[in-house]
Parts: C-alpha cells; sequence; structure tokens
C-alpha cells in the first residue's frame, strides 16, 4: 500500500508579519494524474510556524469529494511514504483501492512541504551509480543543500511542522474531524498528528510502523536480514523452490564476495532515454539491490532466481532489479526527506549501539555510516528528545505489519499498539514492507473501510488474514523476448487513459517505453501485443487490444494479484 509520487516545482513569497491566511478556494483541476472530478487549490504557511512570519510556501490541496448523496463531515487523510512521496499521489492511489469510502466521505490530500507538485528536490542526486555504491553521497547532499538554503530554511521541514500543515488545511476546508491513514514513514505522520491534534481524528490506520523512535537506519540491517533468512527459510520449505535452488544462501554469500573482490559491469537501458548505459555492482550495490527486493514481495519471489544467474555469470537480472530500484527510490531526495531523517532520527543513534545493531548481518553498517556522513552536512533543525517519546491515544486504530519487513519490522507495529490504547494489531504472513502480489488483497482493503465505516476497530473480523497467499517463487525469467515490426510497434504508440490515471506509450528506437507519473519503464516484447516491462518482477505485463493492422484501442495493466486495468487508446 505504499506508494512514490510526482515532484515538480516549489513557489515562494513573503507576507507581512500578522497577515490574515487567505481563504482556500478549490477550483478544477488540469493535472492528467488526477481523477477528473477532483478539486484543487493551493493553501499558504508560514515556512517557520513558530515564528509566524516570514517566508510563506504553498501547499498543493486536492479533494476528492464525495459521491454519494449522504455526505460525512469527517474526511479521509492520507499521509505519504518516504519520507518525500506526494501524498496526493499516495491518496489518489488509495482512494481507487478504498472506493467504497467515497460514496461517504472526501479524501482530503494535501502535499508535505517541500514535497509533490512543490518540491525542494535534489536533482544532483538522480545517479544510479551513485545510489548503488552509497545511498546519498555526502558531496552531493552537501551541494543540494547550499543551493537549496538560498530559497528555503531548510530547517523547517519536518514531521511536525508537516502535519500542522495538514491541519490547518483541514480547519480553513471545515473538516471538524478526519479519519487519518498512513503506510512506511506516513505512519509517523498519524502518529505525531495523533499527539498533536488528538481531538480532531476519528479514527487512525497505521501499515507498516515508523514509531517515532525509530532512529533509522539503526535497525535497518538487522530486519533486513532477518527478512532474507525468512525468505531462505521459506524457499528450503517450498517443494519448487528448493529444487530449483538447493544451495540459496551459499549463492547469495558467493555473489556478494564477488562484488566485493572486484564490482561486476552490466550494460542496461535507460527507460529516460532508450539508450544503453553501463551500471558497476559493487558489493554494496548488491546488498542495497537485494535489501530493496526484500521490501515488495513479487520482487522477493524473485530473488532467489536472480541470484541464482548472478552466481551462474548472468548479473543482468539482479542489475536491472537494482537500478530500478534506483531510479524510484532516488525520487525522494528532496529537503523533506533529509529534513526528517537528520533531526529525528540520524542524531539520536549513539555510536556504542552500533557495532550490536550490524552483527552477523550482510548489510553491516553501510546504510548507517552514509546516511551519517549526508545528515553531518545537512542543515536539518535540533529536535529534542521528547520527540521520540511513544504516541499514547485511545484513538480508534488499526496497526498492520509484515512478517518479513526489511524496513518496519513486525515489532515496531506491535510496540506502537501498545500505547495506542484502543487499536487492533494483523499480521500479514509473509508480507514485506507491502503485499504487492499478494492474493486476496481485498482483505488488507476491507480493515481499512471497516475501521472508517464503523469509528471502531471492535467488530474488525480478520479471518481473512490468514487465506492471503503470498506470490509464488519464480523459477524462470518467463517469456522470451520476440522480434516486433517498427510499424507493428508504432501502432500501439499513444497516450491510454482509464477511470483514474492515465499512461503514455511512446518509441524510444525500436523499444516501446511506458510512462506512468514520474516512473518509465522499456518494454520487453513477448508477444506482437504483450510486453514485460524491464526491470520489474515477473507477473507485471501490459497487453495491448488491437484489430487488423489498425491502432490498438486499448492497452490492459497486468500486475500480480490485483485485477487487470483497462486503459481506452485517447484520440
Amino acid at each position: 500500500m505504499k506508494r512514490t509520487a510526482i515532484f515538480v516545482i516549489l513557489f515562494l513569497s513573503v507576507l507581512p508579519a500578522g497577515a490574515a491566511a487567505p481563504r482556500l478556494t478549490l477550483g478544477a483541476c488540469h493535472d492528467p494524474e488526477l481523477p477528473k472530478d477532483a478539486r484543487c487549490g493551493s493553501y499558504q504557511v508560514f515556512e517557520n510556524r513558530a515564528a509566524k512570519s516570514g517566508r510563506k510556501i504553498s501547499l498543493r490541496v486536492v479533494v476528492l469529494p464525495a459521491l454519494g448523496p449522504d455526505r460525512r463531515p469527517d474526511a479521509v487523510v492520507a499521509f505519504a511514504g518516504g519520507p518525500g512521496e506526494s501524498s496526493v499521489g499516495e491518496g489518489t492511489f488509495l482512494s481507487q483501492e478504498l472506493a467504497r469510502l467515497r460514496q461517504h466521505r472526501d479524501f482530503l490530500l494535501v502535499d508535505a512541504r517541500g514535497t509533490g507538485k512543490s518540491p525542494l528536490e535534489c536533482p544532483e542526486l538522480r545517479d544510479v551509480q551513485g545510489f548503488l555504491d552509497g545511498f546519498v553521497p555526502a558531496g552531493k547532499v552537501r551541494a543540494c543543500g547550499e543551493r537549496l538554503r538560498k530559497m528555503a530554511d531548510l530547517s523547517q521541514y519536518t514531521t511536525d511542522n508537516a502535519v500542522d500543515d495538514v491541519d490547518e488545511v483541514r480547519d480553513a476546508l471545515g473538516y471538524p474531524q478526519v479519519n487519518i491513514m498512513g503506510g512506511s514513514y506516513g505512519t509517523r505522520s498519524v502518529l505525531v498528528y495523533l499527539r498533536r491534534h488528538p481531538e480532531r481524528v476519528r479514527t487512525a490506520i497505521l501499515d507498516g510502523v515508523v514509531p517515532t523512535h525509530d532512529r533509522a537506519p539503526l535497525f535497518f540491517a538487522r530486519s533486513t536480514q532477518k527478512a532474507l533468512d525468512g525468505l531462505i527459510a521459506e524457499c528450503a520449505g517450498d517443494a519448487a523452490c528448493a529444487r530449483a535452488f538447493p544451495n540459496l544462501k551459499n549463492e547469495i554469500a558467493a555473489v556478494l564476495a564477488a562484488a566485493g573482490r572486484q564490482p561486476v559491469p552490466v550494460r542496461l537501458n535507460d527507460p529516460r532515454t532508450g539508450k544503453p548505459y553501463e551500471v558497476r555492482l559493487s558489493r554494496a550495490g548488491v546488498a542495497q539491490t537485494l535489501r530493496y527486493m526484500l521490501y515488495d514481495p513479487s520482487a522477493a519471489a524473485e530473488l532467489p532466481l536472480r541470484v541464482h544467474l548472478a552466481a551462474q555469470g548472468n548479473w543482468k537480472p539482479l542489475a536491472e532489479s537494482g537500478s530500478s530500484s534506483a531510479r524510484g527510490l532516488s525520487l525522494l531526495d528532496n529537503a523533506f526527506f533529509f529534513g526528517v531523517t537528520c533531526a529525528e532520527d540520524v542524531p539520536f543513534i549513539r555510536e556504542e549501539e552500533i557495532p550490536a545493531a550490524v552483527a552477523g548481518t550482510f548489510l553491516g553498517d553501510f546504510r548507517i555510516r552514509r546516511q551519517q556522513e549526508a545528515c553531518a552536512v545537512w542543515p536539518a533543525a535540533k529536535i529534542p528528545a521528547s520527540f521520540l517519546a511513544p504516541v499514547t491515544s485511545d484513538v480508534p486504530a488499526l496497526v498492520i505489519a509484515g512478517e518479513r519487513d526489511p524496513a518496519t519490522p513486525p515489532s515496531d507495529g506491535k510496540e506502537a499498539a501498545r500505547t495506542l490504547r484502543h487499536s487492533k494489531y494483523v499480521l500479514i504472513p509473509d508480507a514485506g514492507h507491502g503485499i504487492h502480489g499478494f492474493k486476496g488483497q481485498e482483505c488488507v482493503n476491507g480493515l481499512y473501510m471497516k475501521t472508517i465505516e464503523d469509528g471502531s476497530v471492535d467488530r474488525l473480523d480478520t479471518s481473512c488474514v490468514a487465506r492471503m497467499e503470498r506470490p509464488a517463487f519464480v523459477l524462470s525469467l518467463g517469456d522470451p523476448e520476440v522480434a516486433v515490426s517498427r510499424a507493428d510497434l508504432e501502432a500501439l504508440v499513444g497516450r491510454y487513459a482509464g477511470k483514474e490515471e492515465s499512461v503514455k506509450i511512446d518509441l524510444l528506437g525500436e523499444r516501446l517505453r511506458l510512462s506512468l507519473g514520474p516512473k518509465a519503464f522499456l518494454l520487453v516484447p513477448t508477444a506482437a501485443t504483450r510486453f514485460r516491462p524491464e526491470g520489474l518482477p515477473a507477473g507485471y505485463a501490459v497487453r495491448f487490444e488491437r484489430s487488423g493492422k489498425g491502432p490498438a484501442k486499448a492497452a490492459v495493466l497486468v500486475q500480480p494479484g490485483q485485477p487487470d486495468e483497462r486503459m481506452v487508446r485517447q484520440p
């Protein structure tokens, strides 16, 4: 349930101290990524909320209005993950997954300061190789911070300020209470909102809890090792996986060791340009690739295969996974990501804790050291240690955890549930940092909706969780690439629109490219009208509907565990 979304530009202005807040008005949206009935606007807040003077920043506000006649006064608010993702993008996705809620409730979506359509971003860090080798190279972080601090006070981009922004928007729109939800870092926003505005919250949903005392990335290595060990054990207990990959643990160690001795060069295709480029898989790059594959159950189901192929000398499938993760995650390189992590987490890591936290793990202290180096050059806020205190609340709360989550382990969810005194804790067996690819995803969606509709967790029936199924282990790369003529490829080019979103298909050289928001994927033909996105796990596909020699009429997006989505070609 965690998504990444769009980044564009930040508008700043200076208003006199004490000036009245502008009235928030919403009008038609002009963003093709949004539903046609969405209402859009912007709202200005003081960058320095404590001073209540000086620079003001514009927040992007989107309301997806209730569709039925019986409209309830309590809206649904979605907080995005990251930190640094777009809440508008996340909330739009959730409004589709939880469509029943829109019959009676608005969705109120506000991009956090410095994100979404108003970003303070770091294009210096949009480099696949730099990400794989150093996550956030300190030199480039310093360059971004020096550039951005000329236009913004980077110490003001914190969770406290962001949730207060949202509450101010809530008040401006007249919602007396809201139902708040978040996944990953979005759960910290939920917790902080509960702490700072408890009377305004009707229900809370937390999926993959990042507690206020998390101190990320201190425990990433341990959680990632547990997730990997669990996957290895599951493969050993699965007849087909054990037969195909009987030496998985040793092959993982061998691949890490080989990349550690000498980085492995691999030729890939850039989905933005279609041109070939080279990536070098160092040990750090392989370790990061494995970690991010464990996030997504669909990708985790392919980890044994891609490691096995690398151990045999075919590193391309593993490099494709690593490069795809790097492109997506580097979208979070912005002022909000560094403002949060360098103020609320990294400063509270004690040096004497690190050896025990990383002992016996393949990731080691890599992430800790890289983020410490980055935060040492970022002008972050000084947050008091009281921020780390557990959040206590009596608001009805649904807390969801994945059994093999390498980022937000089940123990974090259990701990949060102890002080959320009216909560329901639900563990999803075999899940990672999400449930992509699972059969039975409607179970979790149903728990979300039931919590909000009832305003309570007392009557939640969680028995459907036991019937959810992880994706099967992938034993081969799937259908091979076939040749498709340029004329047949050109017949598939165009923009395709579904009920809630659209995709663009264009031609780069002899390859089709799919663009969805800020993400782009080259399409590998496995039949004349069926393609698999390069770098994504098995099960993702694009199928075109075409009659005769004319242009395609529709494109069907196929993804594991989800209904196919048919999108009609636009004139």
